[in-house]
């Protein structure tokens, strides 16, 4: 094996014969660094083209953990053989949600194998005992080499192993510094073709950089099977787990936990659950049912409006997509003629959580003109629908469930579009359908 120097960046992975300052894929500067490098020649023998008609498909079995809220995120539970990233900030919960979910499946007779390349055997012990897990089958390792992983695997033959966290694992027969590009997704295709050869499921814990992103090259998320999010508030014990790449399930599933004292604790009816500080009736909040997979979530829409005292009035969005609120607010400006050039916009989806779904269109519409004319809308009302750029309200998805999670909750009246109202079901709630954006002001703000 010849070896040869490169250079790598360390955003992308796109790799160099000659230092560059600028990465012509990634556009980042300053990221190349040196790296020693030997091409290895990895030959599989015994392997032909096989028409698909004659590729049979085994069963797939899922193997439950035992936490519910994890299971309906992974697709109702793991499947063997898969590759799953988990990612998230700096002490936001993810070796203890591996290590409760490693538990809960070793107490079902499985064999888990934990490895931590950051915490030593007392502490794993101790977070351990303050999470009040326990069993025979699961084995702790605490270690960064590749090769005394790769031995206890073949002595212990698990049928789970978490690996906390890929950026520690160090291969010696590489001869970079741990974490590096080329560490990172040489150990990662060690661990694909291992769980894919054996059937096992392997876990990876993944660090974000500054900007959010999963350190490391970008080839990791692609050769993974699942990619999962684990996002909380600094300030707040929230937790919420979300795919963003899955193989075997949606990817519109989240999981809400509590960060408690002794672990992260279920969330399993999240309905209400970012209604708890919700105020009645005043200026600049509507109420939004969110659809996140298979489950509703009443989400509080708050907008503030205020004179902008600079040239240039500023906008700033939190938990909505930006393009679309700029969207949001031409149309009231162009359509319906409200003055929003000389106002601060200011928009955000309480609690923390993330929507991406143009059935939000409406509710923040309708929040923005209420701040505006400082007008409270309709009092225990929900608002959904999506704005086109004529003005037009149009239909959503799931319409049922949204409502019937509204009425659960105790309230009375919903903003639909028009067309959706076909398809309401016997519902207690007071039904407004609108067709255009100007109605829809007309009956939640009565101006």
């Amino acid at each position: 094996m010849k070896e040869k120097i490169i250079y790598v960046c360390g955003e992308c992975g796109y790799e160099s014969s000659k230092w560059l300052g600028r990465c012509p894929n990634c556009g980042k500067w300053n990221t190349f660094v040196e790296e020693v490098y030997g091409k290895k020649k990895y030959i599989e023998k015994n392997i032909e083209p096989v028409k698909i008609s004659e590729i049979k498909i085994p069963q797939i079995t899922r193997i439950k953990s035992g936490i519910s809220e994890f299971d309906r995120v992974v697709g109702d539970g793991i499947v063997g053989g898969s590759l799953i990233l988990i990612a998230g900030e700096p002490g936001v919960g993810k070796s203890t949600l591996l290590l409760s979910v490693g538990a809960k499946i070793s107490q079902n007779g499985k064999t888990v194998l934990y490895v931590s390349g950051e915490e030593s055997f007392t502490q794993t012990k101790m977070r351990a005992e303050r999470l009040s897990l326990s069993s025979e089958n699961l084995y702790i390792l605490s270690t960064t080499q590749l090769p005394v992983i790769k031995e206890s695997i073949n002595k212990i033959k698990p049928e789970i192993v978490i690996i906390d966290s890929i950026q520690a694992i160090y291969d010696p027969e590489i001869p970079t510094t741990p974490g590096t590009v080329t560490q990172i997704r040489e150990n990662a295709n060690f661990f694909m073709n291992f769980s894919k050869n054996t059937n096992t499921a392997v876990f990876l814990v993944g660090h974000i950089t500054k900007e959010g992103a999963i350190a490391g090259p970008k080839i990791l998320e692609h050769i993974v099977d699942v990619v999962l999010y684990f996002e909380g508030e600094p300030r707040s014990n929230l937790r919420i787990l979300r795919a963003i790449k899955n193989r075997f399930g949606s990817t519109m599933e989240i999981g809400v936990f509590s960060m408690e004292e002794d672990g992260l604790k279920e969330i399993p009816d999240a309905g209400a659950l970012f209604l708890k500080d919700y105020n009645k009736n005043l200026p600049g909040q509507t109420i939004f049912p969110a659809q996140q997979g298979t489950r509703t979530i009443l989400v509080e829409i708050q907008a503030l409006v205020s004179p902008t005292y600079y040239g240039i009035p500023k906008r700033s969005v939190i938990g909505l997509e930006y393009n679309r609120v700029s969207l949001i607010l031409a149309v009231l400006e162009k359509k319906l003629h409200f003055n929003f050039g000389t106002h601060d916009v200011y928009v955000n989806a309480g609690g923390g959580i993330k929507i991406d779904e143009p059935a939000s269109d409406l509710p923040v519409s309708i929040a923005c003109v209420s701040s505006l004319k400082d007008i409270p809308p309709l009092p225990e009302s929900v608002f959904i629908g999506e704005i086109s750029l004529t003005g037009e309200i149009r239909p959503v998805k799931l319409i049922n469930k949204r409502l019937k999670e509204a009425e659960r909750l105790g309230f009375k009246r919903a903003i639909i579009p028009e067309v959706n109202y076909e398809e309401v079901k016997k519902s207690s709630l007071q039904i407004f359908p609108v067709r255009w954006l100007k109605e829809a002001i007309d009956v939640s703000l009565k101006i």
